[in-house]
């Protein structure tokens, strides 16, 4: 490993360490508030939480000590797991770095930070895929008509990854504070039939910057 990568991980996790503690006496408190609160800050979809623009606790834009902070808590990790299991640097000029995740509760979960400082690429591949019903997204595009009186979240497009098919991906975008737009997107499970209504599993989350936003968020987290 180069030499400033290795700087900038064990100075990242130097300050994550150190706020272990207190995060984990935050979290007592906060599931406090949670319950205290529970049924007010309802998610913004029929679909429920897993709808919401984190993943396990990471949102797009978060520096690397509170992103590793979110997992740590978030993933029950122990004292000794503070670290990623893989990191390499990737991108334009090796400025980007990912983070990569292995067997968490909620399955294999990738973190890209760009020019190593902030989150801007969040992937879960799904430990217990759900169902595309139980996450209430649309069978196809024509969202206005439920099918057999079921209801859909209605802010995504629906689309495929290939031209057989085979693959449904569902895509809408938020927009963040920083005046960037964040990309939520959820890819169904590759199947081989063809034709009439089926339920698939989703397999994968993902958020990112939407096309075009790229140096709006740059612009946003370096204030």
């Amino acid at each position: 490993m180069k030499p400033i990568l290795t700087l900038f991980l064990l100075l990242a996790f130097a300050t994550f360490t150190s706020t272990v503690i207190h995060a984990q006496d935050n979290s007592r408190d906060e599931s406090k508030k949670d319950e205290k609160n529970k049924g007010k800050n309802k998610s913004s979809s029929i679909g429920g939480k897993e709808h919401d623009a984190e993943i396990v606790g990471v949102r797009i834009g978060m520096d690397v000590p509170t992103a590793l902070e979110a997992v740590f808590v978030n993933a029950s990790r122990k004292p000794g797991q503070e670290k990623p299991d893989v990191q390499r640097k990737e991108g334009k000029d090796n400025k980007d770095i990912r983070v990569l995740y292995k067997g968490l509760p909620q399955g294999e979960l990738q973190i890209v930070f760009a020019e190593g400082k902030y989150v801007n690429q969040i992937i879960l591949k799904y430990a217990e895929p759900p169902l595309s019903d139980d996450l209430r997204l649309p069978y196809t595009g024509d969202i206005g008509q439920a099918i057999e009186g079921d209801r859909f979240d209605d802010r995504y497009t629906v689309g495929f990854t290939d031209i057989q098919k085979q693959q449904r991906i569902w895509w809408r975008d938020e927009k963040a504070p920083g005046g960037y737009r964040v990309r939520v997107q959820f890819n169904a499970k590759k199947i081989n039939e063809a034709g009439g209504r089926f339920v698939t599993s989703v397999v994968q989350k993902s958020l990112t910057i939407t096309s075009g936003d790229e140096e709006k968020f740059l612009k946003a987290v370096s204030k």
